[in-house]
Order: C-alpha cells, then structure tokens, then sequence
C-alpha cells in the first residue's frame, strides 16, 4: 500500500517509521516541513490509496477535500474540526473515510473498558464519578479531547450523571455533574484517570500513553482498514474489525 502522510512534524515522522516497518511505501506532504511535496494535488497523491492527515483543525476540512477530489481514502488524524462535521461528510461522500479523535489502540480499548465500568456503577448509587487528565507542558488545549471521550462513555452509561463540568469547582457540584479536571506539568506523558469513589472504597482505571508511537500504529492500522473501501467510518467500525464485538 502507498501511503500519503499529511502533515509532517513529529506524528508524521513516527507514522512514516511505523508504515516502513510494516511493508508501505510513503509519500510526505508539508507546505512547512522537510517533506517531499509542498501540496496536496494530482502529483502527490500519484499512485496512492490512503493519506493520513495529522495537521491542524483549520486545515482538516480543505486537505480532506483536496485529497477527495484525488479520489484517495483518508484517514482524518486531525481533531478539533468537528463543527463542521456534515460539510466533511460531503467532501468525503465519495470515497472512503475514518476519523477519530485518538487512533490509539489502547487508548480505544480504555475506553471500552470504562463504557462497561460504568454500566456497572451505574447500578450502585453510592458511586460517585470524576476524570482526571495530566499533559507535558507544551499540550495546547484543555481538557485533551481523549478526557472528553472518556466523559461521554461515562454521562452515556451512568444516567446520574447528565453535565461535564471542565472548569474549577468554587461551589460543591451537583450530583448530576461529572468534573474533568486538567494538569499541565513537565513532560509528563498522556494520562488518563477515571475515579469511581463511594464512602467505602475507591476504583480507579488509569491509561497511560508512553509515546506517540501507539497513536501513529493506530493511524496505519486505520489505513489498513479503509484501504479499497467506502463509506465514512469511525474509530468505533476499526475497533469491531480488530477486538470484535458490537
């Protein structure tokens, strides 16, 4: 399979080292990096079945449509782009597409472990529930976009619970409020804590990424999956083909 990386900093390079490694030609494309085109257009998408774009939100929905236009599969590594949504479903309708905002396998699998905790502390009104995320320094935005998906699985399964809150508490929370609380520190690497606490005990389930290497292995098994196929598809359509289940 040839692949096209969109988007060549330090994700790009780890996708192009993985993508080696499993047998796939590359093709790079940055207008700012050391990549080996400057554009998305008819010569760099020569001879290519899927382009991965790790970049930027404010560029997510032109490249997708740059690269559609190509007639090539995408796999959309990008977050932040989700309030346009139905304008990238009609730049994709003809090809086939899969997003997620986290590719990580692990982290995929995080959260299926914490959809099913929850229906379970679901049952058990003495539960109360929190997540808690810590970043490097250098990590932009907050919460992560992995902490909001983790408070989704949550407010889905455990109906007590209806409304994230993500800024301080200066008042005692309601008991429908789910707190994602935030810490920026160091280098520490991506760490993700869901707490289930009761007046007798503490659970707490806790991912731990040790790199970028899990996301970029997640973004060529995407590729893998979407390669000849069409249709828009999520993390969710990956994960049935890898783990099974529903």
């Amino acid at each position: 399979m040839r692949i096209a990386i969109i988007g060549y900093g330090k994700m790009g390079n780890i996708i192009r080292t993985i993508a080696h490694e499993r047998l796939h030609d590359v093709v790079t494309i940055d207008p700012m990096g050391k990549a080996d085109f400057k554009e998305i257009n008819e010569e760099s998408l020569k001879d290519v079945d899927v382009a991965i774009d790790f970049t930027t939100p404010t560029v997510a929905l032109e490249n997708a449509r740059a690269s559609a236009m190509q007639g090539k599969n995408i796999v959309m590594g990008t977050t932040g782009w989700y309030d346009d949504l139905e304008e990238m479903k009609e730049a994709v309708k003809d090809i086939g597409f899969i997003w997620s905002g986290n590719f990580s396998i692990g982290v995929n699998m995080f959260f299926k472990i914490v959809e099913e905790a929850s229906k379970v502390v679901n049952n058990v009104e003495d539960y109360d529930a929190s997540v808690f995320e810590t970043h490097h320094n250098m990590k932009k935005d907050s919460p992560s976009g992995t902490a909001k998906m983790i408070a989704d699985k949550v407010i889905e399964n455990i109906e007590r619970k209806d409304t994230i809150v993500t800024d301080k508490f200066d008042r005692a929370p309601e008991k429908n409020e789910l707190h994602v609380a935030s810490m920026r520190c160091g280098k520490i690497p991506g760490t993700h804590t869901v707490t289930f606490d009761s007046q007798a005990d503490t659970i707490e389930l806790t991912h731990r990424a040790r790199g970028r290497k899990g996301f970029a292995l997640g973004a060529i098994l995407a590729a893998e999956f979407i390669n000849g196929k069409k249709g828009f598809f999520d993390i969710n359509d990956l994960m049935k083909d890898i783990i099974g289940g529903k």
